[in-house]
């Protein structure tokens, strides 16, 4: 063996060792198992991404709110997952209201069903959120999908969906879609 060789596998050897280290504990969060997840809806989440959502939650809806969702994703450019989609609730008198907002290079941008209301949920009041999905379009930003459990008077519960799309400034509403929940 050459000196070269013998040189390369002492470094690989070292970098096994360093590389291959545990990472030191992070601080526990109240509330949550330091070994399980960090969100039950998420549980794949990063450490740095559910501090940020931690954050949004108690900044934008105070203390007694509650984180719901977060996940990185990539909402305004396929394949760069540069955003960051956080959805918390309120405990209003009738039930929980659900507000979301993605965040992505130190700006916010807040996913609100109807402009005019002005709390600016997410979703209708007293829906309850059950996940999101997203929809990559050739040339376009990709579609984001809020989808939730609604009570319609008629028909009783429904899958209500809300598409919203970055146009280079907000998220806004492109469409809105109910269907029967599967059985």
């Amino acid at each position: 063996m050459t000196l070269l060789s013998k040189s390369f596998l002492v470094l690989i050897a070292v970098g096994v060792t360093v590389f291959g280290q545990t990472p030191a504990p992070q601080t526990p969060v109240p509330g949550l198992s330091p070994t399980g997840p960090l969100l039950k809806s998420n549980p794949k989440i990063s450490q740095p991404d559910f501090d940020a959502a931690t954050a949004e939650v108690l900044a934008a809806g105070g203390e007694k709110a509650e984180l719901v969702y977060a996940a990185r994703i990539d909402a305004v450019e396929r394949g760069s997952y540069d955003s960051l989609i956080v959805i918390y609730a309120k405990v209003t008198k009738t039930g929980k209201d659900h507000f979301a907002v993605i965040l992505r290079a130190e700006q916010k941008f807040p996913l609100v069903f109807d402009k005019r209301d002005k709390p600016g949920r997410a979703l209708k009041p007293g829906d309850k959120f059950l996940q999101i999905g997203l929809k990559q379009e050739e040339g376009k930003s990709p579609l984001l999908r809020l989808m939730a459990i609604t009570n319609d008077k008629e028909k009783g519960p429904q899958k209500s969906n809300l598409d919203f799309q970055f146009n280079g400034t907000e998220f806004t509403l492109v469409s809105q879609s109910m269907m029967p929940l599967p059985k």
